[in-house]
């Protein structure tokens, strides 16, 4: 079989590479490369599926200087490759764990863990089948909280954040003001052991770390190749006291899974506080039978967050993995809501009211017609879509179709499909439909919406541009996976060069806004999607990896031409075929 390239990597700083390792276009592992003038430390060690893991850092950073490897704790899919380190280390708390260090290093478990990180992908089992690195002897040297790693002009902090694992590790350079924190600390946390008492010691670790780092430090989590703010952290906290004190859980949704083994397991929820969640076990926080639960179908699966005193996005959190983005801007006179989502229910303009008001007119604008963006329409009174995008409406607004497209973001949990079969919106309401163009300005009232054409995803495909705000919302044209699967060659200059255009329409520090990501980005995506597009235009396309569908019932999935080609840690999904 030939090469296949799991890895990409992006250049942050002079001393600081934050690398990727991906086997799907939803699952990716990130690992911190920091170098020092004496040794370069290497931050997680990944899934291990492929033998090329240091050869592929050596060929960005050389081999002129030793290594070493700090793994944030003792996971499988972030000590894969550690073997390939001389020096290695994790914290004793891990370690001294008998059954948790067979799980991190047993074959087996890795190639059921890769099954569901490659979303099923014959192609990606059958190669790491033959290219896996086996562990299964591999030693560390201990971490300690508070020790440091002198690399020679740079000095990396320890610092315990145990929740996620006893000796989970996160780690601090003071001086560039940046921590990896593993998955100790993310937009989901993972904490599905722990009791009422665990949270209260998860939450008093949380108080910790937020006292021994700069209020402005990066956060680079392990699973999300996009930096995050101290603000989620402090999100932890809040939902912390929440669950201690049994507060708001009641209509909490499923966190269903991605491993096939634990899947439907009604008691996993997730509890959200400004778009940052923690996924619980409830049965084992409520173990102290101090708390009666009782189950509702009355399910609330949305969360918000404000980002200025106009502008507040929205996600529709369908399971621990994938969530839909909204955007949400509050005029003096008008309130526009940009996109709604599959119209899994009727929730969402009470939901948008509950925090921008009821006294204002409410209205919404599409950036597409795709299923998960224009299906929520019929709760709107009118609602905006550029002309080119409106033969899709009909063939696409079915309610058993969105029924069907639906299921896949909530990785098909059973208790996820008996709600949305029985309170799915109806189509939207072709009376409510207005037209959309190039350049129209919403004028909310002290505030203005500019529309950005900015087709390739779909024919219609517009961004909305807050211009006052300094924020913009691009749907799916510009995201750290974007979906270009029916563009040729000359799809693909066309939208590098609709890029380009599009970044000399707003300021090199706005925050861009895409519609599967709750964190914003900035002019990095736009920019390596338009060079990935070049690429693959130009046939630089060697040793792309499978982008395996997550709908089990759309053409894509299974369709060995769909790839993914990378440029920084960003990637664009494409049909082989049609470059050819």
């Amino acid at each position: 079989m030939e090469y296949i390239n799991f890895f990409s990597h992006e250049k942050i700083s002079d001393r600081l590479i934050i690398f990727n390792e991906g086997y799907s276009m939803v699952h990716r592992f990130t690992i911190g490369c920091i170098l020092g003038d004496r040794k370069i430390m290497i931050i997680d060690a990944g899934l291990g599926m492929t033998d090329n893991f240091r050869q592929y850092i050596e060929s960005v950073v050389g081999t002129d200087k030793p290594f070493l490897l700090a793994c944030t704790h003792l996971h499988p899919d972030h000590v894969g490759s550690a073997i390939q380190f001389e020096e290695r280390y994790c914290s004793h708390l891990d370690q001294d764990n008998p059954s948790q260090t067979a799980f991190a290093f047993r074959d087996e478990q890795r190639q059921a863990d890769l099954q569901d990180f490659a979303l099923d992908s014959q192609i990606v089992m059958e190669y790491c089948k033959s290219h896996m690195i086996r562990n299964n002897r591999c030693e560390f040297l201990d971490i300690k909280d508070g020790d440091i790693f002198d690399l020679g002009g740079v000095q990396i902090e320890a610092i315990s954040v145990p929740g996620h694992s006893r000796g989970s590790m996160a780690f601090y350079n003071r001086e560039e003001n940046y921590c990896f924190t593993g998955d100790a600390i993310n937009t989901d946390t993972h904490l599905k052991k722990m009791d009422r008492e665990g949270f209260r010691q998860y939450k008093i670790t949380l108080e910790k770390f937020i006292s021994r780092v700069d209020h402005d430090v990066t956060i680079y989590p392990a699973h999300l190749p996009m930096p995050m703010t101290i603000q989620v952290a402090e999100n932890l906290l809040l939902i912390c006291d929440d669950l201690i004190n049994n507060r708001n859980l009641r209509r909490d949704p499923m966190g269903e899974t991605i491993f096939h083994g634990r899947q439907n397991n009604r008691a996993l929820r997730m509890h959200y506080i400004n778009n940052t969640c923690i996924v619980y076990n409830r049965d084992i926080l409520n173990s102290d039978r101090r708390i009666s639960f009782r189950p509702t179908k009355d399910l609330n699966f949305y969360s918000h967050e404000k980002w200025t005193d106009r502008v507040y996005t929205v996600t529709i959190n369908f399971s621990m993995v994938h969530r839909i983005t909204l955007m949400v801007v509050i005029g003096d006179d008008k309130i526009l809501c940009i996109d709604s989502g599959h119209g899994i229910d009727y929730k969402l303009t009470d939901y948008i009211r509950s925090f921008a008001g009821y006294e204002k007119p409410l209205f919404m604008a599409c950036t597409h017609v795709g299923i998960d963006h224009a299906g929520g329409g019929v709760q709107f009174n009118q609602y905006y879509v550029h002309k080119n995008d409106w033969p899709n409406l009909e063939r696409s607004m079915p309610r058993s179709k969105r029924l069907e497209d639906c299921q896949p973001f909530a990785l098909y949990n059973q208790e996820f499909y008996e709600y949305t079969k029985d309170n799915m919106c109806m189509p939207p309401d072709p009376a409510g439909l207005r037209e959309l163009k190039d350049g129209d300005i919403f004028d909310l009232g002290g505030v203005q919406v500019v529309c950005i054409f900015t087709p390739g995803h779909s024919p219609g495909h517009t961004s909305f541009l807050v211009e006052d705000e300094n924020i913009v919302f691009t749907g799916d044209a510009m995201n750290i996976d974007t979906h270009l699967k029916k563009l040729d060659r000359q799809g693909m200059r066309e939208y590098a060069a609709m890029l380009e255009h599009f970044m000399t329409l707003i300021k090199e520090d706005t925050l861009i806004f895409s519609s599967h990501l709750n964190r914003p980005h900035d002019l990095s995506v736009p920019r390596n999607i338009a060079t990935a597009c070049l690429d693959i235009a130009e046939g630089r396309t060697e040793a792309d990896p499978p982008a395996e569908a997550i709908q089990k019932h759309l053409p894509a999935f299974h369709n060995p031409a769909i790839k993914m080609h990378y440029h920084g840690n960003c990637c664009v999904v494409y049909n082989s075929d049609l470059v050819k």
